[in-house]
């Protein structure tokens, strides 16, 4: 093999490679939680917004749908970008890491009973264990107040179409009944003119009766 033949298939390797890296990386993103925008970056939650920025710009180029045929290239960009832009917001960040730390206490208590009971030996609240299950437990919270939330809204929702279905049929039977009044109105006439026939032929008819009568002779 020559060296410009070497060269080509190093050059062939590397990008078979690369494709390879791009597509586990498509995966590793949307095999995870939305909910958890540190584990879409690979970033500890001690990580500065320069972390995020850098951690951003890599996996971006990375994953970035001109840059590689995966189905999901695109979805797992947009997740990226959430990731990101959830991260470098102040207020949102705040929001996230206050919801670890409610989980980080609520798991501390939890273990503490079994540790108690005898279920669980002692544990560190800075282990790579605790951290884990506590970012596990974070995001079930995060899961529970999203679909409590879907609920709410999917109440509010019913309760809305209730209510318009309700004004529309308000609506509706306030129409009909003007249409009712209308038609009436527009009958009036009509009637008034049929009881004024009625009336004349009652009258032709009582004076032919009474002519009648005074033409027959009464018998002796």
């Amino acid at each position: 093999m020559s060296v410009h033949e070497a060269n080509d298939v190093e050059r062939l390797l590397k990008h078979e490679e690369t494709q390879l890296s791009r597509q586990t990386e498509v995966e590793r993103i949307m095999s995870l939680s939305m909910l958890d925008p540190f584990a879409i970056l690979s970033l500890p939650l001690t990580c500065t917004p320069q972390d995020v920025k850098l951690a951003y710009r890599s996996k971006s180029r990375l994953i970035h749908p001109d840059k590689t045929t995966h189905a999901n290239a695109r979805e797992a960009f947009e997740r990226l970008k959430k990731a990101e832009t959830e991260l470098m917001d102040d207020e949102k960040r705040k929001s996230i890491l206050t919801m670890v730390d409610e989980a980080k206490r609520e798991l501390a208590v939890e273990w503490t009973k079994e540790v108690e009971s005898g279920k669980r030996q002692e544990f560190d609240v800075v282990s790579k264990e605790f951290e884990k299950a506590a970012m596990e437990k974070y995001r079930a919270i995060m899961v529970d107040i999203e679909w409590r939330r879907r609920q709410r809204v999917k109440q509010e929702m019913a309760a809305e179409g209730a209510a318009a279905s309700k004004r529309e049929e308000e609506v509706k039977e306030k129409k009909r009944k003007r249409d009712e009044e209308k038609a009436w109105e527009d009958k009036r006439e009509e009637r008034v003119s049929s009881w004024r026939n009625f009336q004349k032929k009652s009258k032709k008819s009582k004076k032919s009766k009474g002519a009648k009568s005074s033409a027959t002779p009464s018998s002796k």
